[in-house]
């Protein structure tokens, strides 16, 4: 559980008796980000899956962080457990509880069924042990084909007055989800003959295709290609990694197998998160694991996908879900290297469990007690909504290396992961906010900051203040005007965002929008 505090003048005399403060520990805060509902935000592009469905209250709980979207999955397997029939009660019920929080839901249609499919088992046994094995894609039989068609007209009927985006498959290029060797032409086909029937029945509809797991330009290359680009108006990718900027690497060739198949298709991020303990179920990542760790890493991704990766959706996965923490994972025989170090969990930090607690969730399991990444993500939500879009990435902010605090060597390394990066996003009245990080592996405790120089191009700040997303603290900083631009002097650099942004444009609350935590660095 989180380190928290309730007298953080006691907390602010310690670090400094410690020697651990910088140049804006002694400023106390103008005030805290005061926390936005979805309902009282129009657009934005952050969402979050909330997790099970026996659990509606959850949809009131994501509305208090103020996402705008949420991603519900229709699983035609549970969906119809009798042929021709069809159970979308806990459906219905998770739509209601969503519009009601003021959260958009996009639907995921998928999975294969057991009444029409069989299963073609992973041939890997460790594969298969950790992520089970489901029925067959419908696709590969033309009686499944027709069942799965009728299947999607039926949750059309039932929700296509209420919900605009529908998404076809999860995760198509991985055989556990896709339930056969992943095959992009069989996918494309899929979308193909799934499309039309949305395009049929909900002309206005916007179809969404992908649903990758992780970035592959070639698999979308070559579900595009199956005359499938004319229906989608947006590809989604999931990626799970240790550090969220991986992924700008995949940016470019991402763009380019888009614009070639049909320029104007939008990219979104509809899954993806960070382990807050090493004992989590799911993609587990690498040490260190925390849940302030967890929190930087959210923060980091939602800028990557949103402004390098140029997503117009960030969707965290995921608010909570079930599970028994005493559950223990079967393993098969194992090496005998393995009884030394324990299972073999690849350097990506792939699964190394199917069950147990999903620790990726941002509330706890089972009290559901909001961990910092809830808070973090919800001051995000509250500072930066629909109407900031980012600028070219060209013309992001520069930014030069002072003092290294902890990070040692930032000051002489031009190599990733040791250059900072910057990320703006401007307002249609010309106001900029601008965040900035050092991209390193996301750190528990970080007291001591390293200090840069930033410098926003072709823009004056009447009354910039500097933000610190983990605990919603806005602080007085220091700028000064250069030509067209302003230069920030000495300010501090962490394994996080930090954002530079006009007083006017955010609305302060005198309280902490979260408690006070220990871990949390102070500005």
């Amino acid at each position: 559980m989180p380190r928290r505090h309730a007298a953080f003048p006691a907390l602010a005399s310690l670090i400094v008796s410690l020697g651990l403060a910088t140049a804006y520990s002694h400023a106390a805060p103008l005030g805290y980000v005061e926390p936005r509902a979805s309902r009282d935000i129009a657009t934005s592009p952050w969402g979050i899956q909330a997790g099970s469905d026996e659990r509606l209250d959850l949809l009131d709980r994501a509305g208090g962080i103020g996402v705008k979207w949420t991603r519900l999955l229709l699983n035609w397997n549970r969906i119809e457990s009798q042929k021709g029939r069809y159970d979308f009660r806990d459906a219905e019920a998770m739509i209601e509880a969503s519009l009601r929080a003021g959260v958009q839901p996009f639907l995921c249609v998928t999975g294969g069924n057991k009444l029409y499919s069989e299963a073609i088992p992973n041939p890997d046994p460790n594969w298969r042990l950790i992520y089970g094995v489901k029925p067959a894609p419908p696709i590969l039989d033309e009686t499944a084909t027709r069942a799965w068609l009728a299947f999607v007209e039926a949750a059309l009927e039932k929700f296509g007055d209420r919900v605009s985006h529908w998404e076809i498959w999860n995760e198509p290029n991985h055989y556990a989800y896709w339930g056969a060797k992943p095959n992009a032409s069989d996918y494309g086909r899929l979308v193909r003959v799934t499309s039309e029937v949305i395009r049929q029945r909900l002309p206005s509809a916007r179809i969404i295709a992908g649903s990758l797991a992780g970035i592959d330009a070639k698999f979308i290359a070559g579900f595009l290609a199956e005359d499938t680009a004319r229906l989608v108006d947006i590809v989604s990718f999931h990626n799970y990694a240790n550090l969220p900027e991986a992924r700008i690497a995949l940016a470019d060739e991402t763009w380019a197998a888009l614009n070639a198949h049909k320029p104007g298709l939008e990219l979104w991020q509809g899954e993806c998160g960070y382990g807050s303990a090493s004992s989590t179920k799911d993609f587990r990542g690498t040490s260190p694991w925390g849940e302030i760790a967890q929190a930087k890493w959210l923060l980091r991704q939602a800028f990557i996908d949103t402004f390098y990766m140029r997503a117009s959706l960030s969707n965290y996965f995921k608010l909570f879900d079930g599970g028994d923490r005493s559950a223990r994972q079967a393993r098969p025989e194992l090496r005998p290297v393995d009884r030394i170090l324990g299972f073999p969990a690849e350097p990506t930090g792939r699964r190394v469990r199917g069950v147990g607690v999903n620790e990726k969730c941002l509330l706890s399991n089972p009290d559901l007690q909001p961990k910092p990444g809830y808070y973090a993500y919800r001051n995000l939500c509250a500072v930066i909504d629909g109407r900031y879009a980012p600028i070219p990435v060209a013309e992001r902010p520069t930014v030069s290396v002072r003092t290294e605090g902890q990070f040692r060597g930032i000051a002489h390394d031009d190599a990733y992961p040791s250059v900072p990066l910057t990320a703006a996003y401007r307002r249609a009245d010309g106001a900029v906010i601008v965040a900035y990080w050092l991209p390193w592996q996301p750190q528990e405790y970080t007291p001591r900051p390293a200090t840069v120089d930033l410098t926003v191009r072709g823009r004056h700040y009447a009354e910039p203040v500097l933000i610190n997303l983990l605990d919603g603290s806005v602080h007085a900083v220091s700028s000064r005007h250069s030509g067209t631009d302003t230069v920030f002097t000495g300010v501090p650099l962490l394994d996080f965002p930090l954002v530079l942004a006009e007083r006017s444009s955010i609305t302060l609350g005198s309280a902490p929008s979260a408690p006070i935590d220990e871990a949390v660095p102070r500005l």
